[in-house]
């Protein structure tokens, strides 16, 4: 089957979420998640913080405590890692059992890093088990030196805490003040998770799956990216089987040279006639349309990079460009921060994509949305 670049695109975004947008409330959002596979959590605060700026964009009615509630109360999601730290659902809990076992790689300096901190590691778990659920904060540092143990400077408890996290010895119970409150995973873990451990071809079967839904259409390389995969024989192998049983079709994009797979439910959207939402959406960096990087070039012509990672004198955009997509095409990038005190949101710059000439429907869009989008940031008011 051969599809134009503008039916990839059109899949892409409805796989997204960034057509229909149809959730709302508390079981929306876990509806979403569901659906993208992960929502990916950062710390930046320059603007609210990705996890919540995500769902925000796609379920406008969105309130941050459905996010806690779903993690400390209802136990529908879990925080381990998906694309990077993020929120998953808890009904995949299973699959992240291969990556708890495998963590810390032997061949990496993780290994070294993890064993560094056996000592750090007992005594946080030992306090855990006596008091309950810990945070970092309950770790004095004993007046010594933060040092940098391979993630930043901090107290060797800090660290400790986040290596059983990713070991799955502890579980993230709730957020406090968006600092992490920690447990043993079974005084977290819901009785009705399954916990059995998945073969090769049943985690090779999910990823392939879960990130072809999240992504609507991917490259065999993309469906790899979304949860950070390496290349591999049993993974090439499933997709292959998957071929064959068609549960997953390989789809031929016009002027394209590489493969792209796509779900068979996901093709028969191409059906739908309707158009993009009139609003222009604000994105983060960190939203799962735009983190592959070379595919959000490859299919949207959009040259994307957060230049926060960028030296100052290098940078073009801005240290916390945030992306402009709007009728279903990425138009420009805005540079802003939320001057919470000041009750603003501080629009820096907006650059348009070349070749674009920022007429008036892009730019009444773009006054529409940063009103919005301040009082999202928990702003009254925006200054462009």
């Amino acid at each position: 089957m051969e599809i134009s670049k503008q039916q990839a695109r059109e899949l892409a975004l409805t796989s997204q979420l960034y057509r229909q947008q149809a959730l709302s409330g508390k079981t929306g959002v876990l509806d979403l998640i569901r659906q993208l596979s992960y929502v990916q959590i950062d710390t930046i605060s320059v603007v609210e913080r990705a996890h919540h700026h995500t769902i925000w964009n796609r379920i406008s009615s969105y309130r941050k405590d459905w996010l806690d509630e779903l993690l400390a109360k209802d136990r529908a999601v879990f925080e381990h890692w998906g694309h990077a730290a993020s929120y998953l659902p808890m009904e995949d809990y299973r699959y992240s059992l291969p990556r708890m076992e495998r963590f810390p790689n032997t061949t990496s300096w993780e290994k070294r890093f993890f064993e560094t901190h056996l000592q750090p590691m007992q005594f946080v778990l030992e306090r855990i088990k006596a008091e309950g659920a810990l945070g970092a904060r309950d770790f004095e540092n004993n007046g010594k030196q933060k040092t940098d143990y391979g993630w930043g400077t901090g107290k060797p408890e800090k660290i400790a805490l986040e290596l059983l996290l990713w070991k799955g010895e502890l579980m993230v119970e709730r957020r406090d003040k968006f600092q992490r409150i920690y447990n043993l995973r079974e005084r977290i873990l819901p009785d009705w998770v399954d916990t059995s451990f998945p073969d090769t071809r049943e985690i090779n079967r999910h990823h392939i799956l879960k990130a072809l839904g999240a992504l609507g259409i991917a490259t065999a390389a993309d469906l790899r990216n979304h949860f950070m995969l390496k290349q591999s024989q049993a993974w090439n192998k499933t997709l292959l089987e998957l071929l064959e049983a068609q549960e997953v079709n390989e789809v031929s994009v016009a002027a394209e040279k590489d493969k792209y797979y796509a779900l068979p439910e996901t093709l028969d959207t191409l059906q739908d006639k309707s158009g993009h939402p009139e609003k222009l959406f604000i994105l983060s960096p960190f939203d799962n349309a735009v983190i592959l990087r070379n595919r959000v070039k490859r299919l949207f012509g959009f040259d994307y990079t957060l230049e926060c990672y960028v030296p100052p004198h290098k940078r073009v955009y801005g240290y916390w460009s945030l992306p402009l997509l709007y009728q279903g095409k990425f138009i420009g990038r805005m540079d802003c921060k939320a001057q919470r005190s000041q009750g603003i949101l501080e629009v820096l710059s907006v650059h348009w994509e070349e070749g674009r000439k920022p007429d008036r429907e892009p730019k009444t869009a773009l006054q529409n949305a940063l009103q919005d989008f301040a009082g999202f940031n928990g702003c009254l008011e925006f200054k462009l």
